[in-house]
Parts: structure tokens; C-alpha cells; sequence
């Protein structure tokens, strides 16, 4: 359980090409009695809780009492938004809206059944101790994984519960970025977390990170159709359409579950990528774009005032003209409100906020903070215009001002700071794998990556137009770095993952 912060830890550093995934072979169709049937052979043996002989203390440097986090989620909402506790800043410890990975686990939530792991960097010995010491050591476990990782690959013969499989992309830029958990229980409901952290040590100790935990989502009666229990966001449909997008056979029994559950009173959109070129608004920027252009409730005559906000922890490679992508589609997308007038108007500001050099070298870890901050020397030197978009982390309102970012967040704020249209937690960063880059041919909207994240909207939330961002406010949005973020100085340079080197 020592520490291990690696220069080579980052989520999009340098790959060696992989081979493309042969979905042909892994495509399986099941009717609904070959998916209960899969279903039964999967998960339905009964397997207790283990009680821990060792003490999470001695192994966690933030260990919370057990028990307590059914209430601390339920204190959560309407939003269910939670950030990680950091380990170094004790003022993190107690807060509503902390957590820890085994605060995840919590008894209080229900016994686990069995559970799905998606996720891009997989530390398997610190995963397997989460779910050993929340007395989960013999439940059954899936694992999607995008970063090569030896001891996953035969898992399943030295544990038979822990099943791992790889996520083979098509291209060396692609990743398997999305962060997600499917927590299965046994009086048959569910949860899904849609997360910003990889599931290893680093990533849950000194690192700002984000996810969002559902509601429980109870049991279908027996008689109801795979698509009942729909949200007014079709969250079900769309949770369905992305984990049906691996062609995976070892996902037939999530898949199943997901249709046998409620998810009528989920009040977020399910925003995803997937690798391919898309035709439709279903997946990365163009979805984001489509339900703004639904939903978002910015004045059409106040629309060019409010800035958008992209927090990252990488940043992408742009061209040398901002117009090429960044402020061109990506800034058209993420920008559109209801009842948008026809005629061009004024853009909105784009705020990006991402560490500079100083920012990590105040920060909890050094330099090894930057860990987490692949963005490097090399595509830095082909857009030296971007310093005029860059804004600093500073989170002092949240404790995390020396935590440095690996969560992504996307954003709308109000002239005066005060509100916010609406707020995007995710697994993307600002690039083109990640949200996509339209085909100027057939207007197909090419992605490489996985990622997935969720959108909050107002009037789906807490059936209101804006987000309140000021503190004191009733059902106040929380977010971890302080509104209006702090400009870059002129001398300022952004962190560099080659300071590591």
C-alpha cells in the first residue's frame, strides 16, 4: 500500500499503437430468456460479507466512521454531487459533500451484490483492499480496463469472483477514458457513479476529483417491460445504448440489470463518447450541444456575457488558430441556449482552467502533483495563443487550492458570478478525442475516445432556470475551484508534463 506517484501515471501520455478490436468476433445477440439465463450463471449464487481481519486504518490515511453514508448521500441532493477527500487537507475530511472510495462500498447504501468497474488505469491491489476492507472480498467483480495492465490480464485464475477484460481501441490517440461504476445489490436495485478518478492510490489521496452517485434505483415488478422505469432525462436509454456500444458479452448481465431497475427519478443527462464516426447528436460535443439547445435557459440577449468555464486536466492539441476547433465547434456546442436567434451573434468568452507551473509547485505533492497534467512541451509550442485563455487553479473555497485537478468540469456563469446555466462533470478533457471533431465532407462527428460524464441541468434538477452559486444560497451548486477563476499573470506558463523528465 506504499505510495507511488509516477511520472507515467498521466491518462494520455505517448501509447504504442494497439490493435484495432474486432467487434465481429466479441458481437452476440441474446433474447430475453438467454440473458436471464446468462444472468443466473453470472451472479445469482448468494456470497456473504467478509468481515475485514485487518483494520482500514492502518492501511487508509482517511478512514470515515461506517455506517453513516446512506444519510450523507441523501443530504446530497437534488445534485448527488460528491468530491474526493484529500488526504493532506484535513479541512477536506468532514465536509457534506467528501468522500472516499470506501464510503462508496458503505453497508448503510445496501449489501453489494456484484459490481461493474470501467474505468482507464486500474491499480488492481489497492482496488481489491477497498472492497476487502468494506467486507466485499468475495463479491463478484467485472473490470474494463484501457490501460494495459499485466496482473489484470489472468486475474480471474488466482480469483475466480474478479473477471478483467481489456478495451482494445482502434486508433493509438483513442483511450478508454470513461470512469464508471454499476453497483449491483442484492434486493436487486442498483447505482451508478460516473466519476472523474482512475481506480488507483493516487488518484484518491491529493488529487481533486469528481463524481456524481446516483439514487438508488429500485427493482422493476416483475411484469414490467425492459423499458419501463425511463427518467424524464432517458438516462436508462442512454446508459443502455453506451454500455451496448462494447459488444461485450460479459456485460449482458449489467445490461440486464439496467433494464430490470427504475430510473425514474434520475434528474441527470448521461452524456458519452464513443469511438466511431456518428451521424446522429447521441454522443460527445453534438449531444452536449443538442440538449443545451433544449434546455439551457440563458437569455438569447445575455448569452455572449456569460463565459464558459472548461476546467481539465489535459489539454488537447488545437492547430495554430484557435477558429480550427477550440473556439470554432467546440465553443459553438458547448455555448447553445434555448431559442437561440438565427442570426450570428457575438461568441461567448472561454475561460480554460488548468494549472500553471506554479500552481503545481505550491502544490500538496510538489511537482509530482503534476502527475495527473499530461499536457506537453511539444503541443504546447505549436499554440503559444492559448495563453490567453488560461485561467489558474485556485480552490480555496473547497480546501483544494494545493489538490491538483484531475477532474473535468464544464460550465455557463453569470456576468456577476452568481448563477450558472448549467454544470457538466466528466470524464472528457478539452480535445478532440475526447468530444469530437466534425467531418467537413459528411458532417459526421469523428470520436476516438470512451468518456463518459453527466450534465445538470436547472429545470431538471430543482425545476428552476439557473444554478445559485453564491454561498448561503438555498440548494447552492457546489463547485471545487472559486468563481470567477484568476487569469493567468503575463509571465505565467501552464504545466508542462516534460518538468517531470
Amino acid at each position: 500500500m506504499s505510495k507511488r506517484i509516477s511520472p507515467m501515471s498521466a491518462d494520455e501520455r505517448p501509447k504504442r499503437v494497439k490493435k484495432e478490436c474486432n467487434y465481429g468476433e466479441k458481437c452476440f445477440r441474446m433474447n430475453p430468456v438467454h440473458f436471464r439465463e446468462f444472468s443466473h450463471r453470472h451472479c445469482t449464487d448468494y456470497r456473504p460479507v467478509v468481515q475485514p481481519t485487518r483494520r482500514p486504518e492502518n492501511f487508509l490515511k482517511v478512514v470515515l466512521p461506517r455506517g453513516n453514508m446512506a444519510a450523507k448521500h441523501a443530504a446530497s441532493a437534488p445534485y448527488h454531487i460528491f468530491y474526493t477527500t484529500i488526504s493532506d487537507a484535513k479541512e477536506t475530511h468532514n465536509q457534506p459533500y467528501s468522500i472516499t472510495f470506501l464510503e462508496i462500498l458503505d453497508h448503510s447504501l445496501g449489501e453489494l451484490k456484484c459490481s461493474l468497474q470501467i474505468n482507464f488505469m486500474v491499480e488492481l491491489g489497492w482496488l481489491l483492499a477497498q472492497y476487502y476492507f468494506a467486507g466485499y472480498s468475495e463479491k463478484r467483480l467485472t473490470i474494463l480496463y484501457g490501460e494495459d495492465a499485466p496482473e489484470l490480464k489472468n486475474i480471474n485464475k488466482k480469483k475466480p469472483h474478479v473477471d478483467a477484460h481489456h478495451v482494445n481501441m482502434a486508433t493509438p490517440f483513442g483511450k478508454h477514458h470513461t470512469k464508471m461504476m454499476i453497483l449491483c445489490y442484492e434486493d436487486g436495485s442498483l447505482r451508478v457513479v460516473v466519476s472523474t478518478a482512475n481506480l488507483y492510490l493516487d488518484d484518491w489521496e491529493n488529487r481533486t476529483q469528481g463524481l456524481w452517485f446516483s439514487p438508488r434505483c429500485p427493482e422493476l415488478p416483475a411484469d414490467a417491460m425492459p423499458f419501463d422505469g425511463e427518467s424524464p432525462t432517458s438516462f436508462k436509454k442512454c446508459l443502455l445504448r453506451y454500455l451496448n456500444h462494447y459488444q461485450m458479452p460479459q456485460l449482458a448481465h449489467y445490461v440486464e440489470r439496467v433494464k430490470r431497475c427504475d430510473f425514474s427519478h434520475i434528474n441527470v443527462f448521461l452524456v458519452a463518447s464513443a469511438p466511431g464516426s456518428h451521424f446522429d447528436m447521441d454522443w460527445g460535443m453534438t449531444r452536449v450541444g443538442a440538449l443545451l439547445r433544449q434546455h439551457c435557459c440563458i437569455p438569447p440577449a445575455e448569452n455572449s456575457k456569460w463565459p464558459l468555464l472548461a476546467q481539465a486536466s489535459s489539454i488537447g492539441s488545437y492547430g495554430n488558430d484557435p477558429k480550427l476547433w477550440l473556439t470554432g465547434d467546440f465553443l459553438h456546442h458547448f455555448t447553445k441556449i434555448k431559442n437561440q436567434p438565427q442570426m450570428l451573434s457575438a461568441p461567448a468568452e472561454l475561460k480554460i482552467i488548468y494549472p500553471s507551473l506554479e500552481n503545481v509547485q505550491r502544490s500538496l505533492d510538489g511537482l509530482l502533483g503534476g502527475g495527473c497534467l499530461p499536457y506537453a512541451a511539444a503541443a504546447h509550442a505549436k499554440q503559444p495563443w492559448l495563453n490567453s485563455f488560461l485561467y489558474q487553479w485556485r480552490a480555496t473555497c473547497s480546501g483544494r487550492d494545493r489538490a491538483m485537478p484531475h477532474i473535468k468540469s464544464y460550465m455557463r456563469t453569470s456576468p456577476d458570478n452568481k448563477m450558472a446555466a448549467y454544470y457538466l462533470l466528466t470524464s472528457g478533457n478539452v480535445s478532440k478525442a475526447a468530444w469530437g471533431s466534425i467531418n467537413k465532407g459528411n458532417s459526421a462527428l469523428r470520436i476516438m475516445s470512451y468518456e463518459a460524464g453527466v450534465l445538470l441541468l436547472p429545470r431538471f434538477v430543482m425545476n428552476e432556470d439557473l444554478f445559485p452559486l453564491s454561498d448561503g444560497a438555498k440548494n447552492r451548486l457546489i463547485v471545487p475551484y472559486d468563481i470567477p477563476p484568476t487569469k493567468y499573470a503575463s509571465d505565467m506558463s501552464p504545466w508542462l508534463f516534460d518538468y517531470l523528465s
